[in-house]
């Protein structure tokens, strides 16, 4: 089922419980609800595991205030690239900003301008995007070969 990658974006900062939240997940075929139990950290996986939803207990000392009261927070939003990833299908929705997963380095800086900061990391190359909406950063996780998308990553930006 095709995830609205935007809608899912503007959750960031809100409790599992949130009924907008809830009834976002639900919508897009996650009937398992989280949690007490979840805590600290859960990961709901949403159009066939290519959209990956983290939440966590510790938001408020890492990112500052949530946006309402519970117990898991949503910290992050990840499109995978199935094609770098074991077990993701394809992801089915739109991205903004007119990206796409098979976009590489080049066409990223043509549509987003030169990121914040880049560098190697964990044997790959990371570029990253500082508030490119208030309070979320976007990372992007290269192939360290072929400089293609291996994912992009929504997430609140930490506490500095």
């Amino acid at each position: 089922m095709p995830i609205d990658i935007e809608k899912a974006v503007s959750f960031i900062g809100l409790p599992c419980s949130a009924p907008d939240l809830d009834d976002f997940l639900q919508q897009s075929g996650q009937k398992k609800r989280l949690t007490s139990k979840d805590r600290p950290l859960a990961t709901v996986g949403l159009d066939s595991e290519a959209v990956q939803m983290q939440f966590t207990d510790s938001y408020e000392e890492t990112h500052g205030p949530a946006r309402g009261e519970g117990f898991l927070f949503l910290e992050d939003v990840t499109v995978q690239n199935g094609k770098y990833e074991e077990d993701v299908g394809a992801f089915t929705g739109t991205l903004p900003y007119g990206l796409r997963l098979d976009m590489k380095e080049a066409d990223i800086v043509r549509a987003m301008g030169q990121p914040s900061s880049q560098g190697e990391f964990l044997g790959a190359h990371f570029l990253n995007y500082d508030a490119v909406l208030p309070g979320i950063d976007l990372i992007f996780r290269l192939d360290k070969k072929t400089r293609e998308i291996t994912f992009i990553r929504f997430s609140a930006m930490e506490l500095r």
